[in-house]
């Protein structure tokens, strides 16, 4: 009786602190768990395999990690602090993935709601999510003093859970790659003037300005003009173009 009381206990800690770490997700990164919960509800099995393909290469990555870090005598030092980060970096991906994952089961039993604001609805759908999640480790933690029953409800828990931070991390690192290709089509959109000279014109190359034309100036069909002798009166005694002298 005491070790399930004492397991119903840990269980319900575990959804206390889950909670309390959604709501600091919620108000400091509600994008960042929004983008993770979408990519997650578009594709479950796809996130699923992304998440299991990069559980595999966890260890290797770590791996070359150190080594490399193991090349200079800088970089040995350094070498706690990488494992450490790489470590906290994987728990912060679980975390988040497990709380989008639990964020998309809770909208959808629960629904958005009417009349609520975008952020109360995330935060009754992830409410009801860790619920739903915390129920299955309730049910283990009952039947904990069945010896078969008990095994089996925990193996289920331990499966069901691994799952979903399975998927969780999947989508975590879809949407990830998702932002920054999305960040490069901007980045590379700034430099493209396809779309520009489509939409105001192609530049030209030559600048042409528009002169008028003085009374004593043949214009021309083509542009520009081209310019004549000014016409000179027969008096003034100078050539009036024609190439003869006037007659005296």
């Amino acid at each position: 009786m005491l070790t399930a009381t004492t397991n119903l206990l840990a269980v319900a800690g575990v959804f206390g602190i889950g909670l309390i770490i959604g709501l600091v997700v919620l108000t400091t990164a509600d994008e960042a768990l929004t983008a993770v919960a979408k990519t997650a509800a578009r594709d479950i099995s796809g996130s699923f395999w992304v998440g299991l393909l990069w559980q595999l290469l966890a260890v290797p990555l770590l791996v070359v990690l150190v080594v490399a870090c193991a090349i200079t005598i800088v970089g040995i030092l350094l070498i706690p602090i990488a494992a450490l980060a790489w470590a906290m970096a994987f728990a912060g991906a679980f975390t988040l993935g497990i709380l989008a994952v639990a964020l998309v089961i809770g909208r959808a039993l629960a629904g958005r709601g009417t009349g609520s604001s975008e952020r109360s609805a995330a935060l009754r759908g992830l409410t009801v999510g860790l619920a739903m999640l915390s129920l299955i480790w309730f049910g283990a933690a009952i039947a904990a003093k069945v010896p078969v029953a008990g095994a089996i409800a925990r193996l289920i828990a331990v499966a069901f859970t691994w799952a979903v931070a399975t998927v969780g991390l999947g989508a975590v690192v879809k949407s990830r790659m998702g932002v920054a290709q999305l960040s490069m089509r901007f980045g590379a959109s700034r430099f493209d003037m396809s779309g520009f000279t489509s939409r105001w014109g192609a530049a030209s190359t030559t600048t042409t300005t528009e002169v008028a034309a003085p009374g004593w100036q043949t214009p021309t069909p083509v542009q520009g003009v081209v310019a004549a002798r000014r016409p000179v009166s027969s008096e003034s005694g100078v050539d009036n173009g024609t190439g003869n002298s006037p007659t005296l």
